[in-house]
């Protein structure tokens, strides 16, 4: 299905592009989620004649993203979790909770754009996360996992 991405998609395009993707792709996440309109004849006119208020749109979107970067990058954030006397956890740190402690100390961040490349963090020790705010900006925390008393 050919289809207009509206914003710029990861292995995909950026905005404006008019890509060829499986259909069940561009029904099932790209249109419901307002990244891509079909690329019909009537769509692409209206896409042109929008195409200033999209590109307006999304340089806000990045100017947010590069704003909650600057107040979070390099920042040392502490998580209290119950732990042995080795050094594990009982239960883990999840994306959710390192969520929880950046959206206490003032900047709102989803949990959707916290990676954990090798899962949970189960054991006492620091921590480094890549956020992903934005496609274009990456930011890196630290995570101090501590033993609560």
């Amino acid at each position: 299905m050919k289809i207009i991405l509206l914003e710029r998609v990861a292995n995909l395009g950026s905005l404006g592009d008019v890509v060829e993707v499986k259909n069940g792709y561009a029904r099932n996440f790209l249109i419901p989620q307002g990244k891509a309109k079909r690329a019909t004849e009537a769509s692409m006119q209206e896409f042109e004649s929008r195409r200033a208020e999209y590109e307006r749109n999304q340089a806000d979107i990045l100017a947010n993203a590069q704003a909650r970067h600057e107040k979070i990058d390099g920042v040392v954030f502490t998580i209290g979790a119950k732990a042995g006397v080795d050094g594990k956890l009982f239960g883990s740190v999840t994306s959710m909770d390192i969520a929880e402690v950046i959206n206490a100390s003032g900047v709102e961040v989803k949990r959707s754009e916290i990676t954990l490349p090798y899962g949970p963090l189960k054991t006492i020790g620091e921590f480094e996360v890549d956020v992903i705010l934005h496609h274009d900006v990456h930011s890196k925390v630290k995570i101090n996992v501590v033993s609560e008393a």
